[in-house]
């Protein structure tokens, strides 16, 4: 199994897959540039998994398990949120994709 660390839109005109094999350790980046071949990762969760027969030739009887993301503007995924819009989260220093901010004056 392989796992799709980072799918997220660039731009219109092409997309990025980030695609690991955590057995070796090894990974790589790449471009997508037909929208449509991307159609099997829309409306998915994290920790799903699915055939990346729709990708080409090259990934005929692969399953890849989507295992993070970010959207077009760079909200990142997180595991155990079961909606697939976007929601505030009140997270605290330890959690997963928590960015702190600078102390202000009080």
């Amino acid at each position: 199994m392989i796992e799709v660390l980072n799918p997220f839109h660039v731009n219109k005109l092409h997309s990025r897959l980030n695609v690991s094999y955590p057995a070796s350790g090894c990974q790589k980046l790449f471009e997508v540039t037909d929208e449509h071949k991307l159609r099997i990762f829309y409306e998915k969760r994290m920790g799903s998994e699915v055939e990346a027969d729709a990708l080409g030739d090259e990934w005929k009887g692969y399953i890849v398990r989507i295992a993070g993301g970010n959207d077009k503007q760079g909200f990142p995924m997180k595991q155990g949120v079961l909606t697939n819009g976007r929601v505030r989260l009140l997270l605290s220093k330890g959690h997963s994709c928590y960015r702190p901010r600078r102390d202000g004056e009080r």
